[in-house]
């Protein structure tokens, strides 16, 4: 059975009810009573978890609701536990085959028995407990819903504009796109459309009054309205009518609302969705050429869509540069932009860096500083250690909180589980693409779709944070983002949400073990620096049947596991006991030898290794072979003389990264074994390789380094890579090659260009003084190799 999501607003309730109906089929020997049990859970569980996805929608919930919610999801956790640690006792010291046998015979023990008995009381006393207190009636009686809520950031559009700083120039050059300089003729024909975007608490609200005050004069109507989250059409109209004095009735419908506007100037404030703007700019639009709309939004997509079929512009609001953060941050302390005790610059300066230029939230800690905390180097660095912190009931940073909750529960269900992951990275650490989807994909928080790998769907994921400047870009090639950081407010945010709901629990850097809100039991835990203390350990072993996700230890439910760039050294044999694990990535550390047990993780999909890693030489029907290790789906390894026989027997390996500057024949027939491959890179440098018809049939991706000599052939034999779409070739030469090299590349194109799928190459070459490269070899091909 496919593996049912893991979100942070269900826990692993959706998980623990396919596991429950997989107990219940026949190859599991359950005595009845235990069949009875499992049914009553599933019963009362099903409507717990659709109970459940609907709380998860609410920003506020009273205690009640809360704490049964808190409770449910905890409880999910448990029953998950007792049964994988049930399976796992039952197959310890047993082969895959003789656990496979085993399990269809056994009976439940006495032991499993209770726990579920056990847990059936449990799940009967909180449905009953629901149905006492009535809580699905408190949810929309005691929760405020968001409509209701003052809007923070309109609050900005009533503050003295003067007391804000750093947006001169960009009002200046925004007025300058939209209106005609002095002596021009203004536009009469067109509608000059404008998208300011940027991140929650940038000040886009505060640039688009700034603009809308000066240039308002020009115009007879003019309005200022906010959109925000699932708007009402024709309220929107409504409120630009009576803003610009036009009178209206309740009976107008939305075209005739439009017609009663002439030229005006009309600020659409905070836009989800390109969807409402769809119906407000067309019918703008056409009623009132020569007029001007500003809109603002946090969503690349939807600024890009207001403007895009109007010829409108988008802008890129940047964050305050050092200068004016100072300014602002002064101002509002000291009442003036440059008086500071110099005693206090130094942390002034730290804070400041925390804040990263977004002016909602040096606002928010300058007010803070200013009102309630005492004007000493001591007092302030509290302040600035508790930027980062994760405990709640941080004043300093409520006003922050607030915008940032509109953007977190405005996402999907599946993307605020991921967004939450991210609190399990340091502040201010990149964070790598592929190895945070990887994660994501190892704890189930992926949601599978047709046609797509989990992988691929991550992706999207990935991207989608992007567009919605919840996570910056950092590290970009090609156009694609390949890494990623997350703004230190927005951390503590997200660090806050993780704690209140147990679902990630960080141990910072005093070593002082956290205290769950809801009860003793850690489900993910981050070490984000080193520890010794003898009371850190202790609680580490306490919290270890209950753990999913952990970089240091071998955990049973662990299915990533990361010691990159560490100064680990040995594997513990115990590792072949992580069942679940997936991925193992091993890489540019002092591990030389992996244990015998490696052979054990049947579900491991991604490894990635260094060059001097050995494998385990276990003699398996007469040959070196890992057929546990036949879930591979990704494998990466370093420098090495030749290819391991067991490697042949990969038949699901899609992705292969290999260091090998020379192929034997062995070699290639490993290679041509290899029928599901879809991409191959070959990192050291090759004297010559040839694809032979029919090899590699899947491949899609080819990525090669190679050595150019002069007076031999280098035809890859590309053309006879049936699925091919791209490749990348990077050539070192001798300098007097270049006309060699460049040959090399028209003929490559010339190739490519007559491939039926028209696969594109990127092709890129580096060129020596000394002629290190004519050199006898020995050019090897690459064939397809028949199935045994």
């Amino acid at each position: 059975m496919e593996r049912a999501a893991v979100s942070a607003a269900t826990g692993v309730m959706s998980s623990v009810l396919g596991k429950l109906a997989d107990l219940l089929l026949d190859e599991y020997k359950l005595a009845n009573g235990v069949r009875e049990d499992i049914r009553f859970l599933m019963s009362e569980l099903e409507p717990i978890n659709d109970l459940l996805s609907v709380l998860a929608d609410l920003e506020e919930l009273d205690a009640l609701n809360k704490g049964w919610r808190d409770r449910m999801r905890e409880l999910a956790y448990d029953i998950e536990d007792c049964i994988d640690l049930s399976v796992a006792r039952l197959g310890r010291r047993l082969s895959a085959k003789q656990l496979v046998r085993k399990i269809k015979k056994i009976r439940v023990s006495l032991q499993v028995a209770h726990q579920i008995q056990e847990l059936k009381a449990r799940v009967a006393e909180e449905s009953k407990r629901h149905k006492r207190y009535k809580l699905e009636g408190l949810v929309g009686s005691s929760c405020a819903s968001p409509n209701n809520k003052v809007d923070l950031r309109m609050c900005a559009l009533w503050v003295e504009t003067e007391k804000l700083v750093g947006l001169d120039e960009p009002r200046d050059e925004i007025i300058r796109w939209l209106m005609p300089a002095e002596g021009e003729v203004k536009p009469s024909q067109q509608v000059r459309t404008l998208s300011i975007i940027g991140c929650a608490g940038l000040g886009k609200t505060t640039l688009a009054k700034q603009v809308y005050e000066k240039i308002k004069g020009d115009f007879d109507c003019k309005a200022l309205v906010s959109v925000s989250l699932n708007p009402q059409i024709k309220d929107v109209l409504m409120k630009i009518c009576s803003q610009v004095g036009v009178t209206t009735s309740m009976v107008d419908d939305e075209p005739i609302l439009v017609d009663k506007l002439r030229e005006y100037i009309v600020v659409v404030d905070d836009i989800w969705d390109s969807g409402p703007w769809k119906i407000i700019g067309d019918a703008l639009v056409k009623a009132s050429p020569g007029s001007i709309i500003i809109i603002t939004t946090r969503l690349k997509d939807v600024a890009q869509s207001c403007c895009s079929s109007h010829g409108g512009c988008v802008y890129d609001m940047k964050p305050l540069d050092d200068d004016n953060s100072k300014r602002l941050f002064f101002k509002r302390i000291f009442n003036t932009e440059e008086k500071c005790p110099r005693e206090l610059e130094g942390v002034s300066k730290d804070i400041l860096k925390k804040c990263d230029g977004i002016p909602l939230a040096i606002v928010s800690i300058s007010s803070f500083l200013a009102v309630d905390v005492r004007r000493s180097p001591d007092q302030w660095n509290k302040v600035k250690e508790s930027i980062s912190s994760p405990l709640p009931g941080n004043q300093s940073v409520e006003t922050m909180k607030s915008v940032l909750s509109l953007s977190y529960f405005n996402l999907p269900r599946h993307l605020r589980t991921c967004l939450l992951y991210l609190s399990a990275f340091p502040e201010d650490c990149e964070i790598e693409r592929d190895r945070l989807v990887s994660r994501w994909v190892a704890e189930g928080f992926v949601h599978p779709e047709p046609g797509k790998t989990l992988y691929e769907v991550g992706l999207k994921y990935f991207n989608v944070l992007i567009n919605r400047s919840l996570i910056q870009p950092w590290k970009e090639e090609d156009g694609l983002v390949l890494s990623c950081r997350v703004h230190d407010v927005i951390l503590n945010f997200l660090a806050s949400r993780s704690f209140e709901e147990n679902f990630l629990t960080l141990l910072d850097s005093s070593g002082v073990p956290p205290s769950p809100l809801h009860s003793n039991k850690v489900r993910r835990l981050s070490l984000q620096n080193s520890y010794q203390a003898e009371n850190v350990v202790s609680w580490i072993k306490s919290i270890k049947p209950h753990v999913r996700s952990l970089a240091c230890f071998m955990l049973l439910q662990l299915r990533y596991l990361s010691i990159r760039r560490t100064s680990v050294s040995e594997l513990p044999i115990g590792i072949g006991q992580v069942q679940r694990l997936e991925t193992l990535d091993i890489r540019e550390t002092e591990v030389e030898q992996l244990p015998s047990t490696i052979v054990q993780l049947e579900k491991l999909a991604r490894l990635f290794v260094g060059s001097k890693v050995k494998f385990p030489a276990i003699r398996i029907p007469m040959d070196s072979s890992f057929p546990a290790l036949s879930n591979l789906r990704t494998f990466s390894i370093g420098s090495f003389n030749s290819l391991p026989i067991w490697m042949g027997s990969l038949a699901n390996l899609e992705l292969l990264n290999l260091g090998i500057s020379e192929f034997t024949e062995d070699d290639m027939q490993v290679l041509g074994g290899m029928p599901a491959l879809e991409a191959l890179v070959l990192m050291d440098s090759l004297y010559g390789v040839l694809f032979m018809p029919g090899s590699m049939p899947n491949l899609r991706h080819l990525h090669a380094q190679l050595y150019y000599t002069t007076g031999v052939s280098h035809d890859l034999g590309l053309q006879h890579l049936a699925s091919l779409v791209k490749v990348r070739i990077y050539v070192c030469a001798w300098r007097g090659s270049r006309g060699g090299v460049q040959a090399l590349e028209a003929q490559t194109r010339s190739v490519l260009d007559a491939h039926p799928n028209r696969p594109t190459l990127d092709f890129n070459s580096h060129f020596t003084k000394g002629d290190h490269y004519s050199r006898h070899f020995t050019r090897l091909a690459i064939k397809q190799v028949a199935t045994k």
